[in-house]
């Protein structure tokens, strides 16, 4: 009996620890789970809402015209990227400023075919051959879906420089705005991803690019960790 015994409160002394742990978590669960969550916050990183005021405001109300340039070895890889562009930022311009009206970018990119020439045009030449009074000149330097040297990992990127010029201007061939404008996406992502498609990824990556580069003409509110 006195063995059985010894044994008993043997083990109940070797659970105590375990048994404290479980008390120990319920009380912090009944208090309250803030310093988890903190803790959660700090690494992974709070949301908020950030106001970002537009950078120039020269396109509401205006007649504007979206024009895309890119360097061969983007031309060759992706022939329909200044198309593409061309559609996501006119439509994204469109529905963000107040008033503007935008070309039509498939008649904008029927000009720039029947106008191989027209990078060598001047700008103010420009505005008055498409009867608009601002000219939204983007000018891609990267266009990828791809991470760089491996076609298995999908990863996008679009990098352009957005320049605005005014009809009427003293010299309308300057520039009234410039702004280099990037856009990686999966945004959460600092590497591809094997199990997407290219398809996917441009679309992901054009939409995100004409968003930015909307942003730059309207007030309007970004999430940032």
């Amino acid at each position: 009996m006195l063995h059985r015994l010894r044994k008993h409160c043997t083990v109940a002394s070797s659970a105590l620890p375990l048994i404290s742990l479980i008390l120990a978590c319920g009380l912090a669960c009944l208090v309250g789970c803030q310093p988890t969550a903190w803790l959660a916050g700090a690494v992974i990183g709070e949301e908020r809402t950030v106001d970002v005021k537009a950078e120039y405001r020269g396109l509401d109300q205006k007649k504007i015209a979206v024009l895309v340039a890119a360097p061969n070895q983007v031309l060759f890889e992706y022939p329909r990227a200044p198309l593409n562009v061309c559609r996501a930022a006119s439509g994204r311009i469109a529905a963000d400023i107040p008033g503007a009206k935008l070309s039509d970018p498939q008649q904008i990119i029927a000009f720039q075919r029947k106008n191989p020439q027209w990078l060598g045009v001047p700008t103010g030449q420009l505005i008055e051959r498409l009867n608009v009074e601002r000219l939204v000149m983007i000018d891609l330097a990267e266009y990828s879906t791809h991470e760089p040297g491996n076609a298995h990992l999908f990863r996008g990127i679009v990098v352009g420089q957005v320049t605005v010029t005014e009809a009427r201007r003293e010299n309308s061939n300057n520039a009234a705005y410039s702004q280099v404008v990037s856009a990686h996406f999966p945004e959460d992502r600092p590497l591809g991803l094997l199990e997407e498609d290219a398809d996917t990824i441009e679309l992901g990556m054009i939409e995100l690019f004409a968003r930015r580069v909307s942003g730059l003409f309207h007030d309007h509110k970004v999430v940032r960790r």
